[in-house]
């Protein structure tokens, strides 16, 4: 992934875009998505297994914790690749790399999407559920 946020921080340095602010934003969502991979399946687990489904979040409860958790991703990315120049370093390192630029848009808008269809993709095959009709009892069913 280093390589393709290289990449795309330089298309939007050539471009002029504001390359520091999208390149934050673009490594924070998708940390934020690999997150919500992992973190999803676990809570579902938890909430069906050993609370037996008993415990209802309020909206804005979930409103909450979801972007605090983007907002702590957000500073450390910042804080990492932009601070601490990392992605200068990330530049320098692949700069005799060549990405064909479809590729690279094709992989930027597909890696958030897929992400998140593998976090409920995988909620389900754990915990049960319907996946485009089928019903899937869950590895982890009672």
């Amino acid at each position: 992934m280093n390589l393709i946020f290289a990449k795309l921080y330089e298309e939007y340095i050539r471009k002029n875009y504001p390359a520091k602010f999208s390149i934050t934003m673009y490594i924070s969502i998708v940390y934020f998505f690999l997150l919500f991979v992992l973190l999803l399946p676990i809570k579902t687990f938890i909430d069906k297994q050993i609370f037996d489904d008993k415990i209802h979040y309020e909206k804005s409860s979930i409103m909450i914790v979801v972007f605090g958790q983007l907002t702590i991703i957000t500073c450390l990315v910042y804080y990492k690749y932009i601070r601490k120049k990392h992605i200068q370093t990330l530049v320098k390192k692949y700069e005799v790399k060549k990405i064909n630029k479809t590729l690279l848009y094709l992989i930027v808008v597909g890696t958030p999407v897929s992400l998140l269809l593998i976090a409920g993709t995988i909620t389900v095959f754990i915990n049960g559920g319907e996946i485009l009709g089928h019903r899937i009892d869950g590895v982890f069913n009672k």
